[in-house]
């Protein structure tokens, strides 16, 4: 028997548009949960992200919120905590990162009856050795690069950490075709360690909002009898005493960028930072929470993300990220690096150098996925 623990992450950035979350919820959420619903024998990790919960609450999802409650209440799926508004965490400071993650555990006790969790998803898989130290949590998921041991489960003093198997992750979210539930099988079988667990991290938007297919692809393997699916802490109590223990952890992400370069690298990214770093400071005698919250809802690692312009980008989305950092502030030297910041952000859009990226990440991207999947 092989077992396999698959965590789904479910996000929407705090200041994503309510049309594209309903969407959203219609093609994906809601038939993954109903799936989820209509299986037995299972156990399945979900994150649902305070962001995702929010705007969730604010359409009228109850249908949502009540899927997931019985589901919880039939002991398919547990759900872990994580930070509200999806930061990168090594690159927030450690006050920011610990109210977002009380936050984010508020949101699951008010809208889903959740009052306490044994797990966390740092977003992005992002994590250092301080990071780690801040969570206060029985485990925690994190990319197999974030140690040197080989092993899907490690303990790391009082805390085990789960690793995510890039390549299962990376077949799930990059197969450019429909995917055979054959090949899954078979690279479960061929990654699985030696006593046959396996740990995945994806989105959960991968299963039915990026590939349509992909749900069928999971009801397909919920029913496959030589995979059984548990829940972290089931593969905790079931292989943790096995775990080796370890010292030391790399600083890692679900991406193989040093320094979370991915999120820090060009200029309008840095310059983003710059804008972030000045408004946390000059909020260091605020405790206006809803000035805080705002402060919060700029710090979501989608802005950076989607100014890396490898290939993604999204100026508009960016923008609202930065109107929410700068409604924090009257501070004049914030408000100038805020529409400096605009100002080259909207003209590197209109350069003709983001599709300049765009033809060039394909050019790559498309080898070397032809290449891999060959």
């Amino acid at each position: 028997m092989k077992y396999w623990s698959m965590m789904l992450h479910l996000y929407q950035p705090p200041t994503q548009d309510l049309e594209v979350t309903d969407a959203i919820l219609k093609s994906c959420y809601l038939p993954l949960l109903k799936i989820l619903s209509q299986k037995s024998g299972f156990g399945l990790t979900l994150n649902i992200s305070g962001s995702l919960i929010l705007q969730l609450h604010d359409l009228g999802a109850n249908e949502f919120f009540d899927l997931v409650k019985n589901l919880i209440n039939d002991g398919k799926v547990e759900v872990v905590n994580s930070a509200i508004y999806h930061p990168l965490l090594p690159i927030i400071p450690e006050d920011v990162v610990t109210r977002q993650i009380e936050k984010n555990s508020q949101a699951l006790k008010i809208f889903l009856g959740i009052k306490t969790t044994n797990g966390f998803f740092p977003p992005e898989l992002g994590i250092n050795g301080k990071v780690i130290n801040l969570i206060n949590s029985n485990y925690i998921f994190v990319d197999e690069s974030a140690v040197s041991v080989k092993s899907p489960i490690v303990k790391y003093g009082k805390k085990y950490l789960l690793m995510n198997n890039r390549k299962v992750c990376d077949l799930l979210r990059e197969y450019p075709k429909r995917l055979p539930v054959e090949k899954i099988v078979d690279l479960i079988k061929q990654n699985c360690s030696d006593d046959g667990l396996i740990v995945t991290v994806n989105d959960g938007e991968l299963f039915g909002h990026h590939y349509s297919e992909r749900l069928e692809v999971l009801s397909e393997l919920l029913n496959r009898g030589e995979i059984k699916f548990i829940k972290a802490s089931e593969a905790i109590n079931r292989f943790g005493m096995q775990a080796p223990e370890i010292s030391k952890i790399f600083p890692s992400t679900w991406l193989d960028h040093k320094d979370f370069s991915m999120w820090n690298k060009n200029a309008l990214q840095k310059e983003y930072l710059k804008l972030q770093n000045l408004i946390y400071k000059s909020l260091q005698n605020n405790s206006d929470t809803l000035t805080l919250d705002l402060f919060d809802r700029g710090t979501s690692s989608c802005y950076l993300y989607w100014l890396s312009n490898w290939p993604w980008w999204h100026p508009a989305l960016v923008q609202k990220g930065a109107e929410r950092l700068i409604e924090c502030t009257k501070d004049f030297e914030a408000h100038k690096i805020y529409e400096d910041f605009l100002d080259k952000m909207w003209k590197y859009h209109r350069s003709g150098k983001v599709e300049i990226n765009y033809k060039e990440y394909d050019k790559k991207y498309k080898k070397m996925i032809t290449k891999k999947y060959a």
